[in-house]
């Protein structure tokens, strides 16, 4: 499934530098995209992930400690440009 992550980030020198050290990605699990946004504190991407229990758990251990997530699974037929 398709997810979309938007990253509120309350402390950017820790969450660039925990997606620097180039984190491993499990099996089943694939960034589609990556998008920082022009203020350090904001960026999103969109995952294929077995679900959304699953990647919230990845994406906490990532770098929770550093933003806040939320997640919107995307209902691929009613999208485009995936």
């Amino acid at each position: 499934m398709n997810i979309l992550v938007n990253h509120h980030i309350s402390d950017p020198d820790a969450y660039w530098g925990a997606l620097s050290a180039n984190p491993p990605v499990p099996e089943g699990f694939k960034v589609v995209t990556f998008m920082a946004g022009t203020d350090p504190a904001s960026s999103a991407c969109l995952w294929s992930a077995p679900d959304v229990d699953a990647l919230k758990a990845l994406v906490d251990k990532t770098v929770g400690h550093a933003s806040s997530n939320s997640y919107m699974v995307i209902n691929d037929s009613k999208s485009f440009g995936l």
